[in-house]
């Protein structure tokens, strides 16, 4: 019940979880520094150490779920609920986690303190001040109530003053003149692209080297981009032998019939 009122929805969920995980866990005391042994119910080999010093107000689980998460581990509460603590110590209730986490100055990990606009901060300081208001105002007597709302139209008067005095410096501003001419001018478009011829490099080199280094053909004798097997001039020999042939073999089938 307590830390419903603390944490946030999100966070106590989540504790939540770590209650109900802690009653299926029984713990041990060993000796001091009180070392309690916590390991769960029916299991034998899985166990986890929990230091638990109340003087010093320190408390640490083998699991360090509390120091990654912030959340106490489920092992911590079986520990507390041993000792008969009821609620949770504030050393382990950690502000970031609270429903109240901007009341108070937030640093990042570098020390720095983490700030919010202007607009939100007033924003928050006003509605502090109307529920401080409401409670002064209720059920107070009627003598109370005459004297906080002539206090009340009493600023809004000083407020509507103040307004109307910085009027001018407003209408100055909104008033300013455009200029006809601007002087600042875009950038020169640089006319050269790119790092200039690429570098070859040696795998290449030499294949370009190799082309250029052709063989000679040993038909025709050109240092042509051909061997004696796809040589132009080896195909003209086999088309006019394949006509002699032809030639041939017509005139002795002639004089064979005759």
């Amino acid at each position: 019940m307590q830390m419903s009122k603390r944490y946030t929805l999100a966070v106590f969920r989540i504790f939540q979880e770590e209650i109900s995980a802690s009653l299926e866990y029984g713990s041990k005391a060993l000796g001091p520094p009180e070392v309690h042994v916590v390991k769960r119910l029916g299991e034998i080999s899985r166990t986890h150490e929990v230091i638990y010093d109340p003087p010093n107000e320190k408390i640490v689980c083998t699991c360090k779920k509390f120091e990654s998460e912030g959340i106490p581990c489920a092992h911590m509460l079986v520990v507390l609920r041993n000792d008969f603590i009821d609620e949770l110590p504030e050393y382990l209730i950690l502000q970031r986690w609270t429903m109240t986490a901007k009341d108070k100055c937030v640093f990042d990990f570098d020390g720095v303190e983490l700030r919010e606009s202007q607009s939100t901060h007033l924003g928050g300081r006003n509605i502090e001040l109307v529920r401080a208001f409401a409670n002064c105002l209720n059920n107070a007597p009627f003598e109370v109530y005459n004297k906080a709302k002539e206090f009340v139209y009493s600023l809004q008067k000083e407020k509507e003053s103040l307004s109307a005095c910085g009027s001018n410096s407003t209408t100055r501003w909104s008033t300013m003149s455009i200029p006809s001419s601007i002087d600042v001018r875009p950038p020169n478009i640089a006319r050269t692209k790119g790092s200039g011829k690429r570098l070859k490099g040696g795998m290449e080199i030499a294949m370009v080297e190799k082309e250029k280094q052709r063989r000679t053909c040993s038909v025709c004798g050109k240092k042509e981009k051909h061997n004696k097997r796809s040589c132009p001039m080896l195909k003209e020999m086999l088309a006019q032998n394949t006509q002699e042939d032809s030639a041939v073999y017509k005139d002795t089938q002639n004089s064979t019939i005759m």
